[in-house]
């Protein structure tokens, strides 16, 4: 067994748990495609992988198998090629074309967890919207400098409802680009409320973002943490153990400091 170094650290009854496992990851980028072949290093049995964007040279940053031999080709074609190389009785389900309205009950088909790898908000809605209805547990991070990793159960508030998000409660159908931008600029504070993060990135860039005028700035270190806290919470759902929960936990990786995330949402985004 490849993955016989996790016993003692987890119990064989986890471990079966995990190899039991069906997770999907919509978006294998950055922190997806860490998360992905973090789960499959631990055992996960069956993952479902999906991602509409090939590899580029701004990937090779922070993005696992971004290279010279992979410029233009999908990266879930890629990720499974590698994954299917540490387990080859692993079972995989690869989409190419992202998530849509049309194929989301196929992608949360026989899945017990969902990890959001994706960064455009509409999209992300989709999938969790539909997660929720299916009762899934999601497991996401946010737009900040910091690591960070969130869990939302069946039971716990949602995002959209946790920071009153100006989608919250709109058919997808009405969801405009500019109700989009609004629920980002919110979600940004509420994860911005957190350590001293304009000490790091600009102001004025992260308006830039949230506007959809920036590319979004991302470092390794930060997007390879939330990979693996992502990955590290699935598992702890899949096995039982005590998990972060939907306020979230970040981690300042220059100060080495872990903070949960502010029960005083609404008096934050208020004041803000």
């Amino acid at each position: 067994m490849f993955y016989s170094r996790n016993i003692g650290l987890i119990t064989e009854a986890e471990q079966k748990k995990i190899c039991n496992g069906s997770i999907l990851i919509a978006g294998v980028g950055g922190m997806g495609g860490v998360a992905a072949e973090v789960l499959v290093r631990m055992g996960l049995g069956k993952i479902k992988i999906c991602d509409h964007d090939t590899f580029e040279e701004s990937n090779f940053n922070r993005q696992l198998h971004s290279n010279t031999q992979t410029i233009g080709r999908a990266k879930v074609e890629v990720l499974k090629e590698e994954l299917l190389k540490i387990n080859p009785n692993l079972k995989i389900e690869s989409y190419t074309e992202g998530v849509t309205k049309e194929n989301i009950h196929q992608l949360l088909d026989d899945v017990q967890i969902v990890i959001n790898g994706m960064d455009k908000m509409y999209y992300s809605l989709i999938l969790e919207r539909t997660a929720r209805e299916k009762g899934l547990t999601i497991v996401d991070a946010w737009l900040t400098p910091y690591a960070s990793v969130f869990v939302m159960t069946p039971n716990s508030p949602h995002w959209e409802e946790f920071m009153d998000l100006p989608t919250n409660g709109v058919p997808l159908d009405q969801i405009t680009e500019e109700l989009c931008r609004k629920a980002v600029e919110k979600e940004i504070e509420y994860t911005f409320s957190h350590f001293t993060p304009y000490q790091i990135i600009d102001r004025s860039l992260v308006n830039g973002i949230a506007n959809d005028k920036r590319v979004r700035p991302s470092l390794a270190p930060v997007v390879w943490l939330s990979g693996i806290l992502m990955a590290n919470e699935a598992v702890k759902v899949l096995t039982g153990q005590p998990h972060t929960d939907h306020a979230g936990i970040f981690y300042n990786q220059y100060e080495h400091q872990t903070t949960k995330g502010n029960i005083n949402i609404k008096k934050i985004l208020k004041a803000s």
